[in-house]
């Protein structure tokens, strides 16, 4: 029995010696018909030579380098959920340079006075490729940029960011490409106008946010600008909507930071997300970070361990973030429940401005802005007086039902081909049918129970404010 196991294990390995022979030597012929078809023929007769390759052999046609790589891509990330790295940057050469470098610094000068006088004054003449304009004349330009602006004065593209940032570190680089995807890129075209309403909120946000980015000598030393902005209210009050108005009207790198991006079912990769968002931040200041229903990510209940980890990686990134009084970034955060954040990360967010619902003359606004001019007032009033406790997202679907119901008899018209489109006008015209609208229709009002939880929550907040 013994000999016998021994002859099988003895076959088997020379069988598995074979194979591996045998791959090594299938890879050299990978090698070179990969290079002969992308047009390096010297190269490829080069390997051809030194490995001696015969030309009766061939590469089958169903298979290819590029094809072997996209397998094992797919094997990679299937298994751990991330993409394999496969090269990485080299510190020998590096090492090299710098060792020369070193070498021709010992070496003696042989260049006469004038080149060197030339030298210095090529040194003092260098330009940069930024302008630096101070606020106040009298100030000297002590503006620090953690980045070289170009020549039009924006920033460089993202990947130079993230160039400088993990250089040799493969993994972050492929993390900060992900957290570089909710960078803003498109103009959300929301200016302070477009949002009805909210007249102290607009202002407690331009005061909070916009100032400290447009005059950043304004804020400075003890009075530093705001580092954490916390939006709350009841849904559909336009909370998101002020954060397209910020992105708008700042003209700096926006975040529009969803929580499936920063949370991962990986150990340790939540950090890493956070790490490489505020990095990222820090880069391309001055920059706005929006971060919607935040109370699901930073909540006070009991978490799982991962999610402590991460919201204590959250909590350390923003505790570095607030030590640094001239860094112009800003974590705007916005939630409908502000009771549920952890109170850890409620005192780092420093302002906090409510968005209430709208008061009768917002009401009244808000309808007139879809209806056309010509129209009875009155009775838009009479149907303004039932929208009590509706916001305006309640307000945006009661008024296109109505505008479904005016344009009905148009679309049968339109399935008829009798009337073109371009005849149609995109406004309400009968506040009637507003109103049978609003009698036919279930409004997801906000009852008095709901609204009464926000300034019970403000009242044990600010409590020393109410005794």
């Amino acid at each position: 029995m013994d000999t016998q196991m021994n002859s099988i294990h003895h076959s088997l390995r020379e069988k598995e010696e074979k194979r591996t022979l045998q791959r090594r030597r299938d890879l050299l012929y990978l090698i070179a018909d990969y290079l002969k078809n992308r047009g390096y023929t010297k190269s490829s007769n080069t390997i051809a030579t030194e490995a001696q390759l015969t030309e009766s052999v061939q590469v089958c046609d169903n298979i290819d380098l590029e094809t072997i790589l996209k397998c094992y891509d797919i094997y990679y990330t299937s298994t751990y959920n991330k993409l394999p790295a496969l090269c990485k940057h080299s510190k020998g050469r590096s090492n090299v340079t710098e060792t020369n470098n070193k070498q021709n610094e010992n070496k003696p000068s042989k260049k006469s006075d004038k080149q060197e006088e030339k030298k210095e004054d090529d040194v003092n003449n260098v330009s940069f490729a930024m302008t630096v304009r101070p606020i106040f004349a009298n100030r000297s330009s002590n503006s620090e940029s953690s980045m070289k602006l170009s020549n039009d004065g924006s920033l460089p593209p993202v990947s130079v960011s993230i160039e400088n940032l993990y250089g040799d570190d493969i993994e972050m680089r492929k993390i900060a490409e992900t957290i570089s995807r909710e960078i803003l890129v498109k103009n959300c075209n929301v200016h302070w106008d477009d949002v009805i309403g909210l007249k102290q909120c607009k202002r407690a946000i331009i005061n909070a946010i916009v100032y400290p980015i447009k005059y950043p000598e304004l804020f400075r030393e003890k009075f530093s600008s705001w580092k954490g902005v916390l939006l709350y209210g009841p849904p559909g009050t336009g909370k998101t909507m002020l954060a397209k108005a910020v992105a708008t009207e700042c003209k700096c790198t926006f975040f529009n930071v969803s929580v499936s991006s920063l949370v991962s079912k990986w150990r340790g990769d939540s950090e890493k997300y956070v790490r490489a968002l505020f990095d990222l931040a820090y880069e391309r200041a001055p920059t706005v970070i929006f971060i919607d229903e935040i109370d699901w990510i930073a909540t006070k209940e009991d978490l799982s361990e991962p999610a402590r980890r991460f919201r204590a990686e959250l909590l350390a990134k923003f505790d570095g973030l607030t030590t640094d009084e001239n860094a112009r970034i800003v974590l705007l955060a916005a939630t409908n429940a502000p009771w549920n954040i952890d109170s850890a990360l409620l005192r780092r967010l420093e302002k906090h401005v409510r968005a209430d619902l709208p008061n009768e003359e917002d009401r009244f606004e808000m309808l007139s802005a879809y209806f056309s001019k010509e129209i009875d007032h009155q009775v838009l009033k009479d149907v303004n007086a039932g929208l009590k406790n509706c916001s305006g997202a309640d307000i945006k679907v009661l008024c296109k039902q109505t505008w479904l119901c005016q344009i009905r008899p148009l679309i049968e018209l339109l399935e008829n081909n009798k009337v073109p489109s371009s005849d149609i006008n995109y406004e309400l015209t009968d506040p009637a049918i507003l109103a049978t609208t609003l009698r036919d229709m279930r409004c997801c009002t906000i009852s008095n129970e709901e609204i009464q939880l926000y300034y019970r929550w403000e009242k044990e907040k600010y409590l020393h404010l109410y005794e």
